[in-house]
């Protein structure tokens, strides 16, 4: 069994006197993509800034690979890779040199940072991209060196917040086939990080090996795509062949 990598336990939040976040556990174990799925303002992003330890818990804790966000902050913020909806990277340095320095904050050897580019550039698709500054990539180009931002250390942890926000569909897919072929092609003799992804996008959420529904600041339910689209009544099927991931999103929202 792989190990468990992301541990959230009985976790409460609040923003003032407004409750946000009620009770909330799941675990995330390495070499897994989870979706972390529910409609804006349901708390993902919440969720996703407290795991990162930017944000700290009401009651309850988050662990990063047996550390405490509650605890030990500059010790899980060295295990995660962090994707925001807004793209991390200065424009006006090529990508390779935003590489370079994301991999110098984390205290790594130029050596180092190389040999993590050249492992990461053929998975992202970045070969033809580094010498070039990121204000002249597109918005798909931007987010693949985003990634391989947040992955230049190795982290044992990778959130991305909705990281497909506002790209078209070609670079949508590019995007989670990326995330595929990163858990698929991990060098030999290293741990596959726990991926957790935020969306709102059922297609998207159809690839993860497990999802859970997030719905006014509660996990209503997880389980695997297949598990969620078996539970869909069959009187909330148009065409039962045909069914999606989707309809099980409407129809829990209905619940």
């Amino acid at each position: 069994m792989s190990e468990i990598l992301l541990r959230v336990e009985n976790l409460n939040f609040s923003y003032g006197a407004q409750p946000t976040l009620h009770n909330l556990n799941l675990q995330v174990s390495a070499g897994e993509l989870f979706g972390l799925l529910g409609p804006n303002g349901a708390g993902k992003t919440t969720l996703i800034t407290l795991m990162a330890g930017l944000l700290a818990p009401a009651t309850g804790d988050i662990f990063i690979h047996q550390h405490s966000v509650k605890r030990e902050r500059l010790k899980v913020r060295a295990e995660l890779g962090l994707v925001f909806q807004s793209i991390s990277l200065d424009k006006f340095m090529t990508a390779q040199e935003n590489l370079y320095f994301a991999g110098g904050l984390y205290g790594l050897s130029v050596d180092s940072i190389t040999q993590r580019i050249a492992e990461l550039s053929p998975l992202l698709g970045l070969e033809k991209l580094l010498k070039r500054k990121v204000v002249g990539l597109s918005g798909g180009q931007q987010r693949m060196v985003d990634i391989a931002r947040a992955l230049i250390h190795q982290p044992t942890v990778l959130l991305l917040d909705e990281p497909t926000h506002g790209l078209d569909v070609a670079a949508r897919q590019q995007v989670w086939s990326a995330l595929k072929q990163l858990l698929k092609h991990t060098p030999a003799g290293r741990q596959p990080p726990a991926v957790l992804v935020s969306t709102h996008l059922m297609d998207e959420a159809a690839t993860c090996d497990r999802v859970c529904f997030l719905k006014a600041g509660e996990i209503i339910w997880t389980g695997t795509p297949e598990e969620a689209l078996a539970q869909l009544p069959e009187r909330h099927k148009t065409v039962v062949q045909n069914a999606s991931l989707n309809d099980w999103f409407l129809w829990r929202l209905q619940k």
